[in-house]
Order: C-alpha cells, then sequence, then structure tokens
C-alpha cells in the first residue's frame, strides 16, 4: 500500500495518489520541503539522464527519501497551481527506472513512477524510497558528486558527508544482520515442540521507520486475521487452509515489548503456531514442521520427517504477514527470512536426519535424500505492490526453499491464482 510524503503532508491514509490530493496540496498551498519537490512538466525521454531530476531522486536516497510531483508550479517553493506535466508512457517509466539504475552508483532500487489524472492537468510523481546503500553518487564525465536534500534544498556532500554516509551505510547493515537475527531467534526459542522441527520466520523492514505508534490488541488481531485469509488465497484459492496463520489464535494475543504475541489455536495438536506482530513493521511466525498427520485419519509423521506441501504452506503464510504488516504501516522494503529448526537428542542426533516428503499424505519412501540442515534463506521484497503481484515474489521465494530440499518446485503456489472475489483484488 502506498503512503507517500505528500500522504503525510495532507493527514491521508495508505492509498493510491489521486488527483483530489494534488488538488488539495495546491489549494492548502503545500510548500516543498525536505522529502517534497515540485516540479512543472518532465523533460522530454531521451533527456532525462542529463536532468537535474537525476540529482534529485540521488539526494533524496541519501536523505530519507521523498518524491518528486511534476505538474504543479511553485512560488517561493510553495504550491500554487496546477499545470500539466505532459506525457508518461510505459516507455517512459522505463526509462526513469533504467537510469536509476545505470546513472546513479550505487543503483537507487525501489523509485516507482505513478502517472495521476487526465486531461490538460496530468500529473507525475516519482516516488523514491530511503535507502540503506548511500552515499547514492552522480558521475558527470570524469567526475562525481554526492547529492543531499536538506530541507527544500539540494546541496552537494563534502568529502567529510561523504565519509559519515559510508559508516552510516556499513553500520546499518550490520544493526539490520544483528535485529534480524534478533527478531528470528526469540520466535525460535520461545516456541518450544518437544523433538519437532519447526519452521521459523522472521520479517523486518530494511529501513525502520522513525516514529512509531504502539498498536492494540485488536487491531493485531486484524493483521493476523487479514494475512491468514490472503495466505488462504494463495494457497489454491482457499480450498483449505493448511498453513500456520490458520492454527493461531488472534484474539488471544498477549503483550510482548512494543508488539503482541498470538499463541497456537490448539496447543496440544499435531501443528501448533505462533505469531508476533511489533509496532517497528517487525513480525515472526512459527510452525510445527515435523510430527504433522499423515493421512486423515492415519498416524502422524516422525518428528523429523517435514511435509514439502507444509513448507510451502509456511512461506506463503509468513509473506502475507509481511504483507499485511506493510499495509497498515508502509516502511518500504522488508527483509525476509525463513529457517526450519531441530534440536534432537543425543540418541536422534547420531540415526535421524530432517527428511522433506511430497505431501503429508505420502510414505517415507517417497522423500527427499536425509539433509543435515535447512540453511535459513534470506530475501528482500517490495510489498507495495497489489496482493495479485507480490504473489510472484511468493512463488520465488517458495522454489528457492523447496530447491534447497530437492523438489523442482510449488505444487500448490502459483502466480496463476483463482478468479474469486477477495478483499485484496
Amino acid at each position: 500500500m502506498l503512503h507517500t510524503p505528500l500522504h503525510r503532508l495532507l493527514g491521508e491514509a495508505p492509498g493510491p495518489l489521486s488527483d483530489a490530493m494534488i488538488d488539495t496540496a495546491v489549494a492548502q498551498g503545500i510548500p516543498e520541503s525536505q522529502e517534497l519537490d515540485w516540479k512543472t512538466e518532465l523533460p522530454p525521454q531521451r533527456e532525462f539522464k542529463q536532468s537535474d531530476h537525476l540529482k534529485d531522486i540521488a539526494a533524496f536516497a541519501n536523505a530519507t527519501g521523498g518524491m518528486l510531483v511534476f505538474g504543479v508550479d511553485e512560488e517561493e517553493k510553495a504550491a500554487v497551481q496546477r499545470v500539466d506535466a505532459g506525457e508518461c508512457d510505459e516507455n517512459y517509466e522505463r526509462t526513469i527506472q533504467q537510469v536509476c539504475m545505470t546513472a546513479i552508483t550505487p543503483p537507487v532500487f525501489g523509485v516507482r513512477t505513478y502517472q495521476v489524472g487526465s486531461g490538460p492537468n496530468r500529473a507525475v510523481a516519482i516516488v523514491v524510497p530511503p535507502s540503506v546503500l548511500g552515499p547514492h553518487l552522480i558521475y558527470k564525465g570524469n567526475l562525481f558528486a554526492a547529492p543531499l536534500r536538506t530541507d527544500a534544498d539540494t546541496h552537494w556532500m563534502t568529502e567529510r558527508d561523504i565519509e559519515a554516509a559510508y559508516r552510516a551505510r556499513f553500520d546499518a547493515a550490520r544493526r539490520a544482520r544483528e535485529e534480524l537475527d534478533s527478531v528470528y531467534e526469540a520466535m525460535a526459542q520461545s516456541f518450544d515442540t518437544g523433538q519437532h522441527a519447526i519452521f521459523v520466520g522472521a520479517v523486518r523492514p530494511r529501513v525502520p521507520p522513525v516514529l512509531v505508534g504502539r498498536r492494540d490488541m485488536a487491531d493485531a488481531a486484524l493483521i493476523l486475521e487479514k494475512a491468514r485469509k490472503l495466505a488462504t488465497w494463495w494457497l489454491a484459492g482457499g480450498s483449505e487452509e493448511y498453513h500456520p496463520l490458520s492454527d493461531v489464535s488472534p484474539y488471544s494475543s498477549r503483550a510482548g515489548l512494543r508488539g503482541w504475541i498470538a499463541p497456537p489455536a490448539n496447543a496440544d495438536g499435531w501443528r501448533p503456531g505462533r505469531a508476533a506482530v511489533f509496532d517497528d513493521g517487525s513480525a515472526s511466525l512459527a510452525w510445527r514442521a515435523g510430527g504433522h498427520r499423515n493421512g486423515p485419519v492415519g498416524h502422524n509423521l516422525e518428528p523429523w520427517q517435514v511435509p514439502v506441501k507444509a513448507l510451502e504452506g509456511f512461506v506463503a503464510a509468513l509473506l502475507a504477514l509481511a504483507y499485511t504488516v506493510a499495509e497498515d504501516a508502509p516502511a518500504g522494503d522488508l527483509e525476509v527470512r525463513i529457517g526450519v529448526e531441530w534440536t534432537p537428542d543425543n540418541s536422534e542426533r547420531l540415526t535421524k536426519r530432517l527428511t522433506f516428503h511430497q505431501d503429508s499424505f505420502t510414505s517415507s519412501e517417497r522423500s527427499t535424500p536425509l539433509a543435515a540442515r535447512f540453511h535459513p534463506l534470506t530475501i528482500t521484497v517490495d510489498p507495495s505492490v497489489s496482493a495479485r503481484e507480490f504473489i510472484s515474489t511468493v512463488v520465488d521465494y517458495a522454489t528457492d526453499c523447496l530447491n534447497q530440499v530437492g523438489f523442482r518446485g510449488p505444487e500448490t503456489l502459483s502466480t496463476m491464482l483463482p478468479p474469486r472475489a477477495h478483499q485484496y483484488l
């Protein structure tokens, strides 16, 4: 869900950029700021790479992110009237993407272009997310410099500024790894399933929001319930709910440190789950991976035997949770990690290893070769797209997880979603 600087300045909830929002900004005379720059019209497409707009994009990325809005005239940096921004077709949008990747070093990822309105007062917004890869440099011939947005102006970094930016990049990368590790380990250690293998997942914004509010239990429960429905839709259109968010109890959540933790819906069952939603945009999830039921009325698999279908369900549920948390409080790209943890006793350590089965209803003969462990996989995802588009990310991540345990790809997850009415369409 989109939540741009213009949304924040107007006090708007996350949602699409609208013509009415730009009209309101002009009527109120909203001034340019650290995160907002008014522009009149787009340059010709072939001239975009040489324009000063490239410097503005890099400057926003080197600060806290921001947006350029074309189609607004300003006086003394305040919006005064609408003008026509000009044509910005798909080919022009691709040019903007390519320029951000090739003419800025390192590339600025996640830049999005939005066309707003039609007719004589067309507007175009270029939204630049905050970056953890600064300083972003602009090259002109044999020279380079790093622009920086300060208040409503763009200036060039000094040598000392550049040194500080590199130090901040390395410190941010280290902190991000440590904090994702912390979210993951806290969930892994809090979810005791005896000798059973468990799935563990963690989600954290790459750039955590500076100002965050506290959710109440009902808000956290609503996020978990929406994530459950979304995961069910992704998994064969809701024919069944074989994923961990069906096995947690959102409305029995207890308070955690700046967050809420949902306990298992049935702690004594054969597939208990646990989920946590934190105020800073982080989330975590755990689910018993081994010992699932081997058939509707059959015996359970062994604690070290993991159904591949359950791995698919866990990927879908974790990314659905990531998506709904970001929808509730947009914070840019997210880091997501999935692992399978198993701590056998000494006798099992010598004789048993994790085994992944085709599904929970097959015999042990149809399994992968024994694997010493599942290596946690970490990816970066962009939750600003629609839920229908985000399924491509879910399928790719599930494929990576399944490849690691010897299977070609998902059988339940597919980018070909069923044509059914759903709240996320």
